[in-house]
């Protein structure tokens, strides 16, 4: 065995561990909640009567995968645990691959980085759709790249078997597809692969992402649920772009019950009762209000960067604790989101000279790994994000893009020196830095006013 197979079966196993302490010693008493719950509830629906008589409105790909399961081993609460902890840990292999064609050198640091990033660990017992949307956006762009890199028909089937799987757990991550469309003009530009084999991989791509969709889509159109994956998409549309929508915090009627809302706008809210009703409400808001729409998608733009506390507050509501109890957790959770990032942004935009520098230094080949790669990450990464700034958005909705970004994070902390040489340097990374804090500060603000 290897080294690199080494590193990475104690990187991988140290992962496990620490979530298997998480979801089966520390929090093994405690149910799932919220979003968790309602996916578990939905996967033994499945289990019962497969593929039910409604239209989808979870998107069905996580309940499909704890159902499969659910199917063999039962649905108590510690197979729940257990399909959790794989799927939390399935992406740490992932983004070590993801950061061997950024630069191999960094891939120990990411993988570490990877598993002991404690949002993901502080999850690892709640049937949440971000580990397996995670997975999906990590399949995605390294199978995806190394397709359009290679040229191998397995490598195109593997990328759409990864964006069909990711549709239909989230489907904002369709947004994705676009990228690889230009993706594929560069490479056939870049002359990297054939022309022939491009068509005929893309096509593979696209029949087996479609084969993964479309039964999906029949299923609602069979219930009245229209051509979609899922029928919350209109409501959340709705909730993120009406009169009551705050202009910060547009997820805020998302994250509570009519219950807990002014009469005034509960009863707003529950006088549209179909989706093309909330669907018409919510464009013709957007037309006749254009200056708070600009100013609700550039604040769901930066939202969406703000520090991870989903984990914190369910496990303070869990244990009955006070804001004491809140602020260590919160300190593991929100300062290991906001140390990836920094190091993430410090990575990728002082990457070609810090790379080339350190390269150089090493008498390693600088240009090995594959050019277009840098690029092509962020504008998954972007180009997922860009669904969240139509209808509404939180910084619990980036998690998934976490991976594709923690390859240039464990570049910076590994070339440390290096970078900051050239950081004093760079005045557009030092102010993308200042910005991202920036960021947090105002996120901060917005989630202590609204937390009530």
């Amino acid at each position: 065995m290897t080294k690199r197979w080494k590193d990475g079966l104690v990187i991988v196993g140290a992962g496990v561990l620490l979530r298997a302490f998480v979801a089966f010693a520390w929090l093994r008493a405690m149910p799932l909640v919220s979003d968790a719950a309602d996916y578990a509830s939905v996967a033994r629906g499945f289990v019962a009567s497969f593929p039910g008589d409604a239209a989808y409105y979870w998107p069905p790909g996580n309940p499909l995968v704890y159902a499969g399961v659910y199917a063999v081993f039962g649905d108590g609460i510690g197979v729940t645990h257990a399909v959790t902890l794989a799927l939390s840990a399935a992406a740490i292999p992932l983004v070590m691959l993801l950061a061997r064609e950024v630069d191999p050198r960094s891939e120990r640091v990411s993988g570490w980085l990877a598993a002991l990033y404690f949002p993901a660990v502080l999850l690892s017992g709640q049937s949440y759709a971000q580990h397996l949307a995670a997975i999906a956006l990590l399949g995605v762009a390294y199978f995806g790249l190394r397709a359009l890199r290679d040229g191998k028909l397995a490598l195109f089937a593997a990328a759409g078997l990864a964006l069909g799987v990711g549709c239909i757990t989230r489907p904002s991550m369709a947004s994705l597809a676009p990228v690889f469309a230009i993706a594929w003009v560069l490479a056939n530009r870049a002359n990297r692969v054939s022309l022939a084999r491009l068509a005929l991989g893309g096509a593979l791509a696209v029949a087996v992402a479609g084969a993964i969709v479309l039964p999906v889509v029949r299923h609602n159109l069979t219930h009245g649920g229209g051509a979609t994956i899922s029928t919350n998409n209109e409501r959340n549309f709705f909730l993120g772009n009406n009169p009551y929508t705050p202009s910060y915090k547009t997820s805020h009627l998302g994250q509570r019950s009519l219950d807990e809302l002014d009469p005034e706008t509960r009863g707003y809210l529950e006088s549209f009762t179909t989706r093309e009703a909330m669907q018409h409400e919510a464009v013709s808001y957007m037309e006749h209000h254009p200056g708070i729409t600009a100013y609700r998608t550039l604040n769901r733009a930066t939202s969406f960067w703000g520090f991870d506390y989903l984990a914190s507050r369910i496990i303070q509501e869990d244990r009955g604790w006070g804001k004491r109890g809140l602020l260590p957790l919160l300190a593991l959770e929100a300062g290991s989101y906001a140390l990836t990032m920094l190091l993430a942004i410090i990575g990728a935009f002082a990457f070609n000279r810090a790379r080339a520098g350190s390269a150089a230094k090493d008498g390693v080949d600088a240009a090995a790994p594959d050019p277009y790669f840098r690029r092509w990450l962020l504008w998954l990464a972007m180009a997922y994000e860009l669904p969240y700034m139509l209808a509404f958005s939180g910084g619990t909705y980036h998690f998934p893009v976490i991976g594709l970004l923690v390859p240039f994070a464990g570049f910076a902390a590994l070339r440390a020196r290096e970078i900051g040489a050239h950081l004093r340097k760079s005045r557009v990374t030092v102010s993308l830095v200042v910005v991202f804090i920036a960021i947090q500060a105002e996120y901060a603000y917005y989630s202590i006013v609204m937390s009530s």
